[in-house]
C-alpha cells in the first residue's frame, strides 16, 4: 500500500516587520518645537520664580518686624540700639537672639542667614535687610547730637508712635559689605564667602525723599561689592523684568518695607517719593517729622 504523501510544513510568514526610525528631519522638527514652547514658556516661570521670592522676602520681613516689636513689649516700647560705640545693633545675638536663631555662625556674635536673607538677593549674602535708624532704641554720640541740633535730619521714635502704619522699622538694602569672618581673601581655600548690609539706613540725607533715591539721592558708600551708590534702598530685587535695563545699584524697582504696627508692604520706587522733585509721597515715612523736614 503507498504511504500517504506527508503533510507540507506550514509556509513562514512571507512579510515582516519593519521598524520604522524617525528621519532627522522629524527630529529637528521635535526638538524646533520644544525650544519655541521653552522660549514661550520662560517668562512666565522666571515671573514665577520672581513673585515667589517677593513674597518670601516678605515673609522674613513679617518675622524680623515682629521680632523687633516683641522686644519693644519688653522694653517698654523702645527698639534695639544701633551704636558702634557699644558695639550693638539690632542684630546682635544677645538681642534679636531672643527671638531669632542664626543659622550661619557669626564671629561678631549677630544673626545671618535664613531670613536674614531675601531669596532675590545675590549670591552669598548673609544679610538684605537694615533697620530705619530713627527706630533704634540708642545710637552713637555721633548721630545723636545731629538728632538735638538745628535742621535735625529725622526724630527718634517708639512703639505707638503717631502713623504707625507708615513709619518704617525695616526695610531693604544693598548686601555690600564683607561679612567678619566670611571675607572672600583667598577665594580658592575660603569656606564660606558672605556679604552683609549696613545695620542702619535713613540718617543720612537732608530731605526724606533722597534716601528714597529721588531728586540727586544720597550718596552713600557701596562698600567691597558695589561702586559708591546714590541710595541707601535697594530696589533691584523685585523688578518686574529680568531684562530692565537699569543696573542693580540704580533707585528703579521694588522694596519690601516692615513698617511700626507689624505690616509688611511692597513698594515700586516711584510710589516712595517723586523722582523729578525729590519729596517724599509720605507712604513710607523715615520719622514723624518728614512733612516739616521735607
Amino acid at each position: 500500500m503507498a504511504r500517504a504523501p506527508a503533510a507540507a510544513a506550514p509556509c513562514a510568514p512571507t512579510s515582516r516587520r519593519h521598524r520604522h526610525a524617525f528621519t532627522v528631519i522629524e527630529l529637528l522638527t521635535v526638538i524646533g518645537i520644544l525650544v519655541v514652547l521653552f522660549a514661550l514658556l520662560m517668562p512666565s516661570l522666571i515671573g514665577a520664580r520672581r513673585a515667589a521670592q517677593t513674597v518670601q522676602c516678605a515673609s522674613n520681613m513679617r518675622q524680623l518686624t515682629a521680632a523687633l516689636i516683641n522686644y519693644s513689649v519688653e522694653f517698654r516700647g523702645a527698639f534695639p540700639p544701633n551704636s558702634a560705640e557699644i558695639e550693638q545693633y539690632w542684630f546682635s545675638e544677645p538681642i534679636l537672639g531672643r527671638y531669632l536663631k542664626s543659622p550661619v555662625p557669626m564671629p561678631d556674635g549677630t544673626i545671618a542667614g535664613g531670613v536674614m536673607v531675601c531669596p532675590g538677593d545675590l549670591d552669598q549674602t548673609l544679610r538684605s535687610y537694615s533697620m530705619n535708624v530713627f527706630a533704634s532704641g540708642y545710637v552713637s554720640s555721633t548721630v545723636s547730637a545731629a538728632l538735638a541740633g538745628s535742621g535735625a535730619p529725622g526724630k527718634l521714635f517708639k512703639a505707638g508712635a503717631r502713623e504707625s502704619s507708615k513709619l518704617i522699622l525695616t526695610i531693604e538694602s544693598f548686601s555690600s559689605w564683607a561679612a567678619p569672618g566670611h571675607e572672600p581673601t583667598n577665594v580658592l581655600s575660603a569656606t564660606t564667602v558672605g556679604y552683609t548690609c549696613n545695620a542702619i539706613i535713613g540718617f543720612w540725607g537732608d530731605r526724606p525723599g533722597m534716601r528714597f533715591g529721588a531728586g540727586s539721592g544720597v550718596p552713600f558708600p557701596g562698600g567691597d561689592r558695589f561702586a559708591d551708590l546714590q541710595c541707601q534702598v535697594c530696589y533691584f530685587r523685585h523688578r518686574n523684568s529680568s531684562r530692565s535695563a537699569h543696573a542693580p545699584t540704580d533707585a528703579f524697582g521694588r522694596t519690601n518695607i516692615g513698617f511700626l504696627d507689624g505690616h509688611v508692604q511692597l513698594f515700586a520706587h516711584d510710589e516712595l517719593a517723586n523722582f523729578a522733585t525729590g519729596r517724599s509721597t509720605y507712604e513710607a515715612m523715615w520719622s514723624t517729622i518728614d512733612r516739616d523736614i521735607d
